[in-house]
């Protein structure tokens, strides 16, 4: 059996200019972070005595015979893509819920992509930058859904990243940043539930439909994304950041008001009250997870007073991994 874990993103800054439809003709940039919660992926041989080829575990269970029949269109799409069809079993479980602006679907894709490559032998992706380039193709062309191309790099190579994008490809930055910075943003960050799911591939779809229509709006969006850069390694109170986070928000409705809701307003508007800087929605919006940035000072009572699910997180600077498995005494 093969076991692999996948980190899901936290994205600042910049989301909307890492896609082809705006980078091939624009600069792009984005920034955010790998955070420690996962999308865990197993992949093993099916048991010769089970009536079904397939079993593929998720929010369902799906039974089969063929890979036609499998009805999570990811898993579908990865085991005809690589023409697999030996019997086997395939279970996806993580630490947040999908759909909820965390990028858990590119993390389940790399994930996925490298667990099958490894059972099975295949050709083995060089670096996490190629698995990242490889799930891209996957989602873009293959499935195919409209994603952009940060999560993939994240959930591949991990850590806090300024990433830009042009027509010749991507550069991934990795931002270094002494311990006890990284410890101050990490205690500033927290994650509150806005009590809704979305159909991200929609939204996204709805936004990019948009983009030659929103040439200034992206273009402010880049520009926030590098003043992020220079806030976090430069000699900037951390509270810089958390300020240009609602700029950043504020800019983001501007480019795409359905990506808010009178809920989601009221939500953000609590937040500020209870002590945040500034925060936004993650992912393409219209639910899923609010980010905020809270001053430690603030943390006690944020706490105390936003009524909401909240969930904190440290980055991670590892991407994609295999994890090793104990010897039992199957083995």
């Amino acid at each position: 059996m093969v076991l692999t874990q996948t980190p899901l993103r936290v994205s600042l800054f910049g989301g909307g200019s890492d896609y082809p439809e705006w980078f091939m003709q624009h600069d792009g940039a984005v920034l955010g972070m790998a955070i420690n919660r996962f999308v865990y992926v197993a992949v093993h041989n099916m048991h010769p005595g089970q009536t079904s080829r397939y079993r593929v575990q998720y929010s369902k269970v799906d039974d089969c015979q063929t890979v036609t029949e499998i009805k999570h269109p990811a898993v579908r799409a990865a085991l005809q893509y690589y023409n697999i069809d030996d019997p086997l079993e395939f279970h996806c479980f993580g630490d947040m819920p999908g759909q909820a602006g965390l990028g858990s679907s590119s993390s389940f894709c790399v994930g996925a992509l490298k667990a099958l490559q490894l059972h099975f032998g295949l050709p083995i992706t060089n670096s996490p930058l190629d698995l990242a380039s490889e799930t891209i193709a996957f989602e873009r062309h293959v499935i195919p859904e409209t994603v952009g191309f940060q999560d993939q790099i994240f959930a591949a190579v991990g850590g806090i990243n300024f990433i830009t994008f042009d027509r010749t490809g991507s550069k991934i930055e990795r931002l270094q940043l002494p311990l006890e910075r990284q410890l101050e943003l990490e205690q500033s960050l927290v994650l509150v539930y806005s009590g809704s799911m979305r159909e991200a591939h929609k939204m996204a779809a709805k936004q990019v439909a948009e983009i030659p229509r929103k040439t200034f709006e992206l273009n402010n969006l880049v520009g926030i994304a590098k003043i992020g850069k220079n806030i976090l390694l430069g000699n900037y109170p951390m509270s810089a950041l958390g300020r240009l986070l609602h700029t950043a928000w504020m800019s983001k409705i501007a480019l795409c008001p359905e990506i808010t809701s009178p809920t989601i307003d009221a939500l953000y508007q609590h937040g500020l009250d209870c002590g945040a800087l500034g925060g936004k929605l993650l992912g393409a919006g219209g639910g899923g997870f609010m980010l905020f940035f809270v001053p430690p000072e603030n943390n006690a009572e944020f706490e105390r007073e936003i009524g909401s699910s909240f969930t904190r997180f440290k980055i991670v600077n590892f991407g994609s991994r295999k994890i090793p498995l104990e010897k039992t005494l199957y083995n």
